[in-house]
Order: structure tokens, then sequence, then C-alpha cells
């Protein structure tokens, strides 16, 4: 089966939520992991401009499975607190 672009997405997501989990023992606030998600993302959106060619494509396709867990993590974190 031909590799289809879900699969950097879900990579994406995978790795945005691993740093989650990481900042969130590091800081022990899930609003502070949450905008340390977001900066993640932006990173590697960032880093893709700047590499360029085919390689920075495919990085930004997995910021975008980064994006999709940062707003993840922001609705269950503005569901939570209610």
């Amino acid at each position: 089966m031909s590799e289809s672009i879900l699969t950097p997405i879900m990579l994406g997501f995978m790795i945005n939520t691993i740093v989650f989990a990481v900042t969130y023992f590091i800081f022990k606030n899930t609003v502070k992991a949450t905008h340390f998600t977001l900066g993640a993302a932006l990173l590697v959106l960032i880093s893709s401009f700047i590499v360029g060619q085919w390689l920075g494509m495919g990085m930004g396709v997995i910021s975008m499975g980064m994006f999709l867990a940062s707003v993840v993590f922001y609705l269950l974190n503005l569901t939570c607190k209610r």
C-alpha cells in the first residue's frame, strides 16, 4: 500500500503528544505545556521553510499534525477548566 498524507500528520501528532508529556512533567502545568507544544509546531514550520525542497515540504506536513495536536490540547485545557 502506498504511503498517504495521513502518515506524516499522525507522526507530527504523536511527536507533539510526546513533547506535551515531557513538558508537563517538567513544568507540572498544562497551560505552559500547551504553549510549549504550539511553539514547537511553529519552530518546525519555520525550519521547514528554511530547509526547503522536498525535505522541507515533509517537515511542513509534520508540523500540520503538530498544530492539530496543539489545537486538541488547547481544547482539552478549555473544557477541563470549566
